[in-house]
């Protein structure tokens, strides 16, 4: 299809090309005139020429100003062929309008008036018909050729202008269209998500009140629980004082408590779960190694000036700022309990990272002075910024307005803390423990703040004289300042040890950790077993000197890629192979060891034998059946010797991540590469 667009289309196009602008023309004429245009698709040339313009083959402006052109002189051609001959016209069984069509225009020009001329241009039913009957009623002229010049140009734009964009913006979408759009597009994906659940709530939470006061009510009636609540009138008086608005000990106790108690064991499960190195340790490392595949400097960028958010000199330039403002507006119980929120949060995150003492990844771009667990940035994001949003909220009357500040101050809180990740600063535990602590000290900040406000301890004053102008010049002022840091800060890029090789007397040692022994899923569980060792050379020389003998690229093909990592990395290449209706995959991971003086590599080896409803890859049962086949395959096409296998593990029978069992006799082929 390419070459016959480029062989025979355009070589057309080029001979034509001092015609172009008369085809504008003459399409959108034909386009407009009544009669005629129900037979010449002259939007479809239009749109085709902007295309072609869009590649560079004719000149754009010349070609809308024909095709407005056009469509002017089309539809006062209709205009005057209405006015002098309208009335004798609609009489003729041959006119080209139906009379359902002539009632909507007759309706729409009643509706609009002189601008159903300029609307109705862009409505393909009314489109010819509009302009015949402005001039069969006598519409000023002048009114008409006024509304009719800027529907002319809006449908010619809306055409020409479409293939324009399209055909200019391809090129560069081939171009752009790489991870950062990607990227881009998730996070725009997310956005999306969260507005329409910013808008369910919205539309919804008065709806929701009503019917959860109607099912509390009708909870109370129930004769079962009337009659327990009679029986124990201590415990019911108990539970009715938790639930009181009108002390800080009642409703507002209660349900912080209840926060409170549920993140502190949020935390306390991501503590044992990061002690215990459970898998989300494992994915911790997964997600930092597949982040390094995303990055592009454009993101990085980007996510460098979120990241400085939550950099010391920046919080606490926004914290003065924050002192300034409530201070000027006398809002002294806000004051303490922000106050409380930042220095507890700072307190605990320092006594965080002395107490686990781990390092920063190894993929970090930026170097760090401090320890990783937990994210002081991710601590701060909820602590200070959120709190602050809190206090926005708390002084917003309109239920609206507060939705909005939540969502905004949530999107910048998750943002911030997937700067963290991105730049591979911190583990995706590291952030989330941050926010947990972070949200431990506002619940605390919220209840001083609730308890205060029962007390009627430093109660709220009016504000000082010209409140609104100096905060607006505070903001003003503190915005500007995290400008010029942005722009004059660099960090200090972070420089890692080299990997030492670990010289291996028995290929045996590699597996001393069961976790050597799995290739794991996304989620840190065992997947894939390790049933290949290769000894070779570069790893290039090594994926290339199996493609060549067959293998294809998985990466560079739509087939099924389920993703595996061995030691938290990905696979230095994947391949596939089709043979008797099978397709055999092969991963292979890099190892840190060598063996006699050569690099050592594991491979998985797996087989797809069918797949289910046409979408679910059934794999093969006999994992050894796979393995014995790419051995074979191996020493015959690309000049691989074997060696003797060796015995990791006890024999196995499991099942995969698609519920299909598997086994396999736990022995492991070695392969010596030459």
């Amino acid at each position: 299809m390419q070459d016959f667009f480029n062989h025979s289309v355009l070589p057309f196009v080029e001979h034509f090309k001092d015609y172009a602008v008369w085809i504008a023309f003459f399409a959108a004429f034909g386009e407009t005139l009544i009669g005629l245009g129900f037979l010449l698709p002259g939007s479809t040339f239009l749109l085709l020429l902007g295309v072609l313009a869009g590649q560079g083959h004719f000149d754009i402006v010349s070609l809308f100003i024909f095709a407005i052109a056009g469509a002017y002189l089309g539809d006062i051609s209709n205009y005057y062929l209405g006015k002098h001959y309208g009335t004798a016209l609609l009489q003729k069984s041959w006119i080209p309008f139906s009379d359902t069509q002539l009632k909507k225009a007759h309706t729409f020009l009643n509706t609009h008036g002189a601008k159903s001329v300029f609307l109705a241009r862009f409505m393909p039913a009314l489109k010819e018909s509009v302009p015949f009957l402005a001039g069969s009623l006598k519409m000023q002229r002048r009114k008409f050729l006024f509304w009719d010049f800027l529907g002319s140009v809006g449908w010619s734009l809306e055409f020409m202008g479409i293939g324009y964009l399209f055909s200019a913006s391809f090129a560069l979408a081939q171009v752009w269209i790489t991870r950062t759009v990607s990227v881009i597009a998730i996070l725009v994906f997310l956005l999306i998500l969260l507005y329409l659940l910013k808008q369910f709530i919205v539309n919804n939470a008065h709806g929701a009140k009503i019917v959860l006061q109607s099912l509390w009510y009708s909870f109370l009636q129930n004769p079962y629980v009337s009659k327990k609540i009679k029986a124990h009138p201590k415990f019911t008086a108990f539970v009715k004082n938790r639930f009181d608005r009108k002390t800080f000990y009642g409703l507002p106790l209660t349900l912080l408590g209840i926060v409170f108690v549920f993140v502190l064991a949020l935390f306390a499960g991501i503590v044992e779960d990061f002690l215990s190195r459970d898998p989300i340790v494992y994915v911790d490392h997964i997600v930092a190694n597949l982040v390094v595949g995303w990055r592009t400097p454009e993101l990085t960028a980007f996510f460098t000036w979120i990241t400085y958010l939550g950099k010391k000199e920046i919080v606490l330039l926004f914290l003065v700022a924050a002192t300034a403002v409530l201070a000027i507006y006398r809002k002294y119980q806000d004051l303490m309990a922000l106050y409380l929120s930042f220095t507890g949060s700072v307190a605990f995150l320092y006594l965080g990272k002395l107490a686990f003492h781990r390092p920063r990844p190894l993929t970090a771009l930026y170097f760090e002075s401090s320890y990783s667990f937990p994210s002081g940035h991710a601590t701060i994001a909820v602590a200070f910024y959120g709190f602050l949003g809190y206090l926005f909220m708390r002084h917003t009357r309109a239920f609206k307005n507060r939705v909005n500040l939540f969502f905004a101050m949530m999107i910048l809180i998750l943002l911030i803390g997937l700067s963290r990740i991105y730049l591979g600063e911190h583990y995706i535990s590291d952030v989330y423990s941050g926010f947990l602590i972070g949200t431990l000290w506002v619940v605390t900040a919220i209840a001083l703040l609730k308890w205060l406000g029962f007390k009627k301890f430093l109660t709220d004053q009016k504000p000082y004289r010209y409140a609104k102008i100096i905060t607006a010049i505070i903001i003003s002022v503190s915005l500007g300042m995290y400008l010029l840091f942005s722009l004059n800060f660099h960090y200090k890029p972070a420089t890692h040890p080299k990997i030492k090789t670990l010289k291996l007397d028995s290929l045996k040692t590699l597996f001393n950790k069961n976790s050597n022994t799995f290739a794991q899923n996304i989620f840190g569980l065992d997947s894939q077993p390790i049933n290949i060792i290769m000894i070779a050379g570069n790893k290039e020389k090594i994926c290339t000197i199996l493609i060549k003998s067959g293998w294809k690229d998985l990466d560079n093909n739509t087939k099924v890629d389920i993703p595996l990592f061995w030691q938290a990395k990905e696979p230095i290449c994947s391949l596939y192979m089709k043979n008797d209706n099978r397709l055999y995959l092969l991963k292979i991971w890099s190892s840190d060891a060598s063996y006699k003086g050569k690099q050592v590599y594991v491979a998985g080896v797996n087989a797809i034998t069918d797949k289910r409803w046409g979408i679910v890859p059934v794999f093969i049962k006999d994992l050894d059946q796979a393995k014995e086949f790419v051995a074979n395959q191996l020493q015959i096409k690309a000049d691989v010797e074997m060696a003797k296998p060796i015995t990791m593990y006890e024999p196995f029978v499991k099942e995969n991540l698609f519920g299909n069992t598997y086994f396999s006799d736990a022995k492991v082929e070695v392969l010596l590469v030459k």
